[in-house]
């Protein structure tokens, strides 16, 4: 019980410091999956763009995830509070942060995927 108490005091203490301040990852604001079906081509466009934009805004937040958690096991060191299962704590938090990141990518390519799909047909069909 100690050791939890310790190890959640030293991730408190690592949110509320000025480097991890800098290292702050924001999750991207999702964006509307353009209508396939019913768009005019410039308001597929748009919305493809924006949808392709955002999967690279989320790349970009996986990778400040991933400098986060090397800055954040960083500062333990540097602190002198480092343990292996401090550090297991701090990893296994950031995985779960990054899994459910490439988990929603993910879902959301497949989302435009079938969108494109659907303006193809309907396309072919006018």
């Amino acid at each position: 019980m100690k050791f939890i108490l310790k190890t959640l005091f030293i991730i408190c203490i690592l949110f509320a410091s000025p480097i991890y301040a800098e290292m702050n990852c924001i999750y991207p604001t999702k964006v509307d999956i353009p209508n396939g079906s019913s768009s005019t081509k410039d308001e597929f466009m748009v919305g493809y763009k924006a949808v392709k934009e955002w999967i690279e805004s989320m790349t970009e937040y996986m990778d400040c995830t991933d400098a986060d958690t090397k800055q954040m096991i960083v500062v333990l060191k540097i602190n002198q509070q480092y343990t292996p299962e401090a550090e297991a704590t701090i990893i296994g938090h950031q995985d779960k942060k990054y899994n459910a990141a490439v988990e929603d990518q993910q879902r959301v390519a497949e989302l435009l995927n079938i969108q494109v799909r659907a303006y193809k047909a309907a396309q072919e069909n006018n």
